[in-house]
């Protein structure tokens, strides 16, 4: 039975592993890897905002695709939040988030396992996957904190503030690639130096460039044709031509104000249109408005190749796709590592031990090629997720899963193993139902300073 530190399993009729979230303390997503759906307390709004964050910054599919709901019994829920989570509930209902959960589920059988060296194709590919599992648009949101004062915020999450455009240019190349569709929503101008959108614009002196300027009405006198700024007309008795001493009383028989002045308080230079200029509260640089950038803000939709795209991976000319596991060494690689352990355990005396979890599929189960690499995929990032930087982890022979644990002891290792066979088979059970000719084994040997390298070789290699 699946467990969540700080989780409470909600009671479902189609047996999904669902989980209420109100205790953030040092939650790690490593543990949400096997879950169906979590529920997010929103009671401490700012860390349900960092775990939603964490969660849907990941590059693990089964981590960033989790069906994550915001459980708000009267705040208020941000809208960067809002597009991060797959719906906000008043009440924990069952319905809406076992809809969302056979959803994702079902959409993600469609994918191929995909791999690639460009982080730009990964982001994508990502992206992709998330709007193709929920039907979903990339849309803008105003958020004051963006360093545009707009965000994407799901492709946000992988470019630092001061890159926002870099994050356009990879939106804009799904677009030029035809994978996206795009529909206008708003421009907004920014920054040229630092493409922030904080900006104050200012009217300032076509002489010195200062904003301590004020306005004034002018006033036209019909009768003697005078023309002055207002205040030249003003008296104790009202308005009187400066020119002519006549009372002016009725605007539009005896006078209009056809225009206005501007005097700057600096250098007294006087003016009827002032020059418009942009200070970024970020860079400080001073820009006229006319330079500055303008930024077009499209909501996205997947197109027919975009949709295609989710489901095998961009595929990119030259970049042939290999099945290849993220975090796993390949097998001679493992077996030089092994080598090495077993050398350093002859000189330190400690022990280390060496895991393996074998997967036993008949052929017709590994027949259909993308659905076995994907349970592969699932299972890989589950072990990398619960195992430490410095174990070693390999796949191989299309079926076991080799460990190296360096000095971890023997009953914390036959601890994790078993774990890992009970939530294994769980995923199994999962993937192929009513297929009950499946088997998985787990095992491990300790490494000590008695153990033969080749004898040791040999016996992995029946496996």
């Amino acid at each position: 039975m699946l467990m969540i530190p700080g989780g409470k399993k909600i009671q479902n009729a189609g047996g999904f592993e669902i989980f209420l979230i109100a205790d953030y303390q040092d939650q790690d997503i490593r543990n949400f890897a096997l879950a169906d759906a979590l529920v997010l307390d929103w009671q401490q709004p700012d860390h349900t905002t960092a775990l939603l964050k964490k969660i849907r910054s990941s590059f693990i599919e089964s981590i960033y695709l989790l069906p994550v709901f915001i459980f708000n019994a009267d705040g208020i829920v941000g809208d960067t939040e809002r597009a991060l989570s797959d719906g906000e509930l008043s009440v924990v209902q069952e319905e809406p988030i076992v809809k969302v959960i056979r959803q994702v589920k079902k959409r993600r059988e469609d994918f191929t396992p995909h791999e690639t060296n460009s982080s730009e194709n990964r982001i994508l590919t990502k992206l992709f996957r998330y709007m193709y599992t929920r039907d979903k648009a990339l849309s803008p949101e105003v958020d004051v904190m963006a360093h545009m004062g707009y965000e994407y915020p799901l492709i946000r999450l992988h470019y630092p503030a001061g890159e926002s455009m870099e994050m356009l240019k990879i939106l804009r190349r799904g677009t030029d690639n035809d994978f996206f569709q795009g529909t206008f929503v708003d421009k907004t101008h920014i920054c040229p130096s630092c493409h922030s959108g904080h900006l104050n614009l200012r009217e300032v002196c076509t002489q010195c460039a200062s904003a301590h300027i004020s306005s004034e009405n002018l006033i036209h006198h019909f009768v003697c044709a005078y023309m002055g700024p207002e205040g030249d007309f003003m008296t104790k008795q009202g308005l009187v031509c400066p020119k002519c001493n006549r009372q002016l009383r009725h605007i539009g028989v005896d006078y209009d104000k056809p225009s206005v002045i501007y005097r700057c308080h600096d250098c007294r230079h006087e003016f009827q249109e002032p020059d418009i200029t942009a200070l970024c509260l970020n860079c400080k640089t001073l820009t006229p408005v006319e330079n500055l950038k303008e930024i077009v803000l499209d909501k996205y939709v997947l197109t027919d190749l975009g949709r295609d795209a989710a489901r095998t991976g961009i595929k990119v000319e030259g970049e042939e796709r290999e099945f290849t596991i993220p975090g796993f060494v390949n097998f001679g690689t493992f077996l030089t590592f092994l080598r090495f352990e077993i050398e350093r355990i002859k000189v330190s005396g400690k022990e280390s031990q060496m895991g393996s979890v074998s997967l036993n599929l008949p052929a017709r189960l590994r027949s259909n090629r993308q659905q076995f690499e994907r349970v592969v995929l699932d299972i890989s990032d589950f072990i990398r997720n619960n195992t430490d930087s410095s174990d070693i982890l390999s796949f191989a022979s299309d079926n076991t899963f080799f460990m190296i644990f360096p000095e971890k002891g023997d009953t914390a290792v036959a601890t994790m193993l078993n774990d890992f066979r009970n939530s294994i088979e769980k995923l199994l059970v999962n993937t192929f139902e009513n297929e009950p000719e499946w088997n998985l084994t787990a095992q491990f040997e300790t490494l000590n300073a008695d153990t033969e390298y080749t004898a040791l070789i040999n016996q992995v290699k029946t496996i």
